[in-house]
C-alpha cells in the first residue's frame, strides 16, 4: 500500500504530530510523539460497493520514553493521568543500570499544560508547530505541497 508521512499540528497539545496516511485507502494515522495523542482511521469491513471505516482517538495524557544503552527504545503513550503508584513504577524502571537516562523521559500533558517528570525531552518538544515546520524547510527544503512538513527520519 501507497502511503505519505507528514507532520502536522497536533488536535490535542498543538505541537507537531506525524501523519501516516494512506491515501489511496483514504485510511489514516496521527500519532504526537509530545503529548502523546493518537487517531486511526482504518477500514473496518470491505465490499464491493461500499468501504466502512472505524475511527479511533484518544486524547494524549502525556509520553514516556525509555531508550536503553543498546540503542533499543520503548515508547509508551499515556491515555490518562498517571496514578501515584504509575508514576513510581515508571521512575523506577528509568534507574534500571541498562537505560540511557540522557535519552529517556517522562512527561504529562493535563488541562494544556506539559510536566516533566523526569528526564530531558528531544530538542522538537519545545517547538510550537509553526517553529518545527520551519526548522524541516530550512532542513529539507520546501514540500511539494504546502500542508505536507517534513519530517526526520
Amino acid at each position: 500500500m501507497a502511503s505519505i508521512m507528514y507532520a502536522i499540528q497536533c488536535p490535542g497539545c498543538g505541537r507537531s504530530a506525524y501523519v501516516d496516511d494512506y491515501y489511496k485507502t483514504d485510511e489514516k494515522y496521527i500519532f504526537c510523539g509530545v503529548c502523546g495523542y493518537y487517531y486511526a482511521k482504518t477500514i473496518e469491513k470491505y465490499t464491493e460497493n461500499s468501504i466502512r471505516y472505524k475511527v479511533e482517538e484518544r486524547e494524549g495524557h502525556g509520553m514516556f520514553v525509555l531508550e536503553n544503552k543498546d540503542g533499543t527504545c520503548k515508547k509508551v503513550m499515556l491515555n490518562d493521568s498517571l496514578t501515584d503508584e504509575q508514576l513510581e513504577e515508571l521512575k523506577a524502571s528509568l534507574m534500571e543500570k541498562n537505560v540511557n537516562q540522557e535519552k529517556s523521559y517522562l512527561i504529562s500533558f493535563k488541562n494544556g499544560e506539559f510536566t516533566i517528570l523526569f528526564g530531558n525531552p528531544p530538542k522538537h518538544f519545545h517547538l510550537s508547530f509553526e517553529e518545527y515546520r520551519k526548522k524541516m524547510i530550512a532542513k529539507y527544503g520546501a514540500p511539494e505541497y504546502d500542508f505536507m512538513v517534513p519530517i526526520e527520519g
